[in-house]
């Protein structure tokens, strides 16, 4: 009885533990990387940290459906270098139904920001919503960024 009793205790505190953090990466300016969320990127040629913290806000219209318009999708990072100290930026943008965010600029929409002399831009966001009746959770969100100087 006393071993059931440590099993299932055991069990539950590990099930309890906090997920593990997605692993960091490294990249250079020009070239393009993914983030998911809660994942940094060091980019080791502009000493510059960048982190994805979420996409809170998707308005873009999933596949199965028309509609009459399409909004915009929601980016949060954190962005610092060795002299600064971590500033938070909301990107908003509309994407094709591939995740890829148009070249052209849209007025209300931001998604590039400069940041101490380099350009952070959103390049995709996936998965692009496929049904009107599943949500895309959190974690299953995956963002590619370019970074140029």
């Amino acid at each position: 009885m006393a071993k059931r009793i440590f099993l299932l205790l055991s069990l539950l505190l590990a099930s309890c533990q906090p997920a593990t953090p997605p692993t960091p990466i490294t990249a250079v300016t020009g070239m393009e990387f993914t983030l998911a969320p809660g994942q940094t990127v060091a980019i080791a040629d502009a000493d510059l940290i960048l982190t994805l913290i979420s996409v809170p806000d998707d308005g873009r219209c999933p596949l199965d459906i028309e509609c009459a318009e399409s909004g915009p999708v929601t980016v949060i990072v954190t962005v610092r270098s060795s002299l600064s100290e971590p500033r938070e930026i909301i990107f908003r943008t509309f994407t094709d139904n591939d995740g890829r965010v148009p070249e052209m600029e849209f007025q209300g929409m931001k998604d590039r920001e400069e940041f101490e002399g380099v350009l952070i831009q959103v390049e995709s966001v996936l998965p692009f919503p496929q049904m009107s009746v599943s949500e895309i959770g959190d974690g299953e969100y995956r963002v590619s960024f370019l970074i140029t100087k």
